[in-house]
């Protein structure tokens, strides 16, 4: 797909907030900085009025509506291929913060496969703006749409790089492993990425290669999110969706967090970012830079 998606969402979005079918959130940003790195606190009061649910209760609910089949089509952007679509979140806090979803109904949680990543790198190819995109996998992921879908999200302009993907990468990991820093204190597999790994099938292999190292480690059940950006594709294993009230998804460990409440973010001021994403996730262990052992294939170097 060529670089003429980004006049399509713009379009798309300007066109859903006037018709009322997208609804902004207004929220103010807070600069947090661990280890000489920029982590963004967003405080969004707006959170609090919104119920919350896991995947599985909310699709076991009686009044249970799919918002993805049908999707709405004024929230519509393009269709990816015969298996996806490309849509606007309709409860926005991030100006142009899109989603793919799968064309039929699918689990969220099942793996991601050839086709999801095709929809993502013909998103990705088509916008202009750097992306962080994102997948919430599991019932402690937080994750709260049974269907299947990645999300995307313009890199704010204040970051080059997601937070936590910049502390990683400052153990230089080599490209095509899986890789475990000892500057993140939580559990995580990330993969290094080079030009040739950005098609659909090389990204498939590196991420089903940093999840088998994730699932032997933690097991086939475990909730986790997965961040990509064209500089890596991390995993992070998850054994809570909450701490004290702050919900954390794949954006958190992007180094992206949410806040309800100021009080939740003069917490996370006292607590630290990483401190929390390690309550929520799993300590790190071993506590020394770990490459896993194997090249992800072929692909891979």
């Amino acid at each position: 797909m060529s670089r003429c998606l980004d006049d399509l969402v713009h379009r798309r979005y300007a066109s859903a907030v006037a018709q009322g079918a997208l609804l902004f959130t207004e929220s103010t940003i807070h600069s947090h900085r661990e280890q000489g790195v920029l982590f963004m606190i967003r405080l969004v009061p707006a959170l609090a009025k919104k119920p919350s649910s896991k995947p599985m209760a909310k699709q076991h609910a009686k009044d249970f509506v799919n918002p993805f089949l049908p999707y709405d089509g004024r929230l519509h952007v393009v269709q990816l291929g015969a298996s996806h679509h490309l849509l606007l979140n309709k409860y926005c806090v991030v100006p142009y913060h899109l989603l793919i979803t799968t064309a039929t109904f699918r689990q969220q949680g099942e793996p991601l496969d050839a086709t999801d990543f095709a929809a993502v790198l013909d998103t990705v190819n088509g916008l202009s703006d750097q992306q962080i995109v994102f997948y919430n996998s599991g019932e402690e992921s937080g994750a709260s749409q049974p269907h299947k879908h990645l999300q995307l999200l313009p890199m704010p302009a204040s970051l080059d790089l997601a937070p936590s993907a910049k502390l990683w990468l400052r153990s230089n990991p080599p490209p095509g492993r899986v890789f475990s820093s000892n500057h993140l204190p939580f559990a995580h597999f990330g993969v290094r990425l080079a030009e040739h790994h950005l098609e659909p099938s090389a990204l498939l292999t590196v991420y089903l290669a940093a999840l088998s190292e994730l699932t032997s480690a933690y097991g086939a059940a475990v909730s986790y999110n997965m961040v990509l950006t064209r500089a890596a594709l991390m995993l992070f294993p998850r054994r809570q969706s909450t701490w004290c009230g702050i919900s954390i998804n794949s954006l958190g460990f992007a180094g992206l967090v949410l806040c309800k409440a100021k009080e939740e973010q003069d917490l996370l001021d006292n607590l630290g970012v990483l401190r929390l994403l390690t309550r929520v996730g799993f300590p790190r262990t071993p506590v020394v830079d770990s490459d896993h052992s194997f090249p992800v294939s072929n692909v891979g170097n």
